[in-house]
């Protein structure tokens, strides 16, 4: 699906092609280097995603070997929930940003429906997972200020 072999790269993504005739003139090679970065920084955000999956996944399994029991300490808990939640956030802001690239690229109404919706989408994911984890964090704190 490259331009060698006479598909276009985005085909089939978003629902055809969509970068042919954009009427801000950018020409083939600076379209396929957007859709490049784009896919770049879409890759970037999936791996922080994982990443931040495998970091929290070795703190529980290693809090739960140590003896910290779900029932005996929820801090630990909240603790790894804090930085799955992070790293989440993070990897959908990059994903947000790549999405952007592709609006600025998409001609075609579908697609740029497509884009706008998956935007929307992240955001409020985004917006939702970033309220429950600054909730945690100040449950935290007033745990130890209590403490």
């Amino acid at each position: 699906m490259f331009a060698s072999d006479g598909g276009h790269m985005m085909e089939g993504m978003t629902g055809g092609t969509s970068l042919e005739h954009l009427p801000f003139g950018l020409d083939e090679p600076v379209m396929h280097t957007l859709e490049g970065l784009a896919i770049c920084i879409d890759l970037i955000g999936v791996g922080l995603i994982l990443f931040g999956f495998f970091v929290s996944l070795i703190r529980l399994v290693g809090g739960l070997r140590h003896g910290i029991g779900l029932t005996r300490n929820l801090s630990h808990i909240s603790a790894v929930r804090t930085i799955l939640g992070t790293y989440i956030l993070t990897g959908l802001e990059f994903m947000i940003a790549s999405d952007i690239i592709h609006t600025v690229i998409t001609r075609e109404f579908s697609d740029l429906i497509f884009v706008g919706l998956l935007v929307l989408i992240r955001t409020a994911i985004s917006f939702f997972l970033g309220r429950e984890i600054l909730e945690i964090q100040q449950e935290e704190t007033q745990k130890r200020t209590v403490a």
